[in-house]
């Protein structure tokens, strides 16, 4: 494995939900990770009624605090590289942005989308959680 692990949005809220919290510590995300952690967050609570509001705010005062003991990246600079890497691989600018951060910095990238995960494969190691922690 290399000498990381970028974690996406779904496999962050992913570790939190299985209380895997030493995988995160001193690991890393890209700045808009927190906020669409949150997003995702929010539709458990508005959309799908899965999660109490109450339930959910705690969640995110955990999501905070545990991003404080995480590296965060920034793909500026990297934008033409990244919409260069989205049209190559049919995926959003978004998850291509992962794709660069994970190889410029030699991480792996940790996500539970499996379209991104077979898009990634040969450019970038690719994990679950689940292969992570399996």
């Amino acid at each position: 494995m290399r000498s990381g692990l970028l974690f996406d949005s779904s496999s962050l809220l992913y570790a939190l939900k299985e209380r895997r919290l030493d995988l995160l510590r001193r690991n890393y995300v890209q700045w808009l990770t927190f906020y669409e952690a949150l997003n995702g967050v929010w539709k458990e609570v508005y959309l799908h009624r899965a999660i109490r509001a109450e339930k959910a705010a705690v969640l995110v005062e955990v999501l905070a605090e545990v991003l404080k003991y995480m590296e965060v990246l920034s793909p500026a600079g990297l934008e033409r590289e990244i919409y260069e890497r989205a049209l190559a691989l049919g995926v959003t600018v978004y998850d291509a942005s992962y794709v660069v951060l994970a190889e410029r910095y030699d991480l792996t990238l940790v996500t539970e989308d499996k379209r991104l995960r077979s898009r990634a494969q040969g450019i970038v190691e690719v994990k679950s959680l689940r292969e992570l922690v399996g």
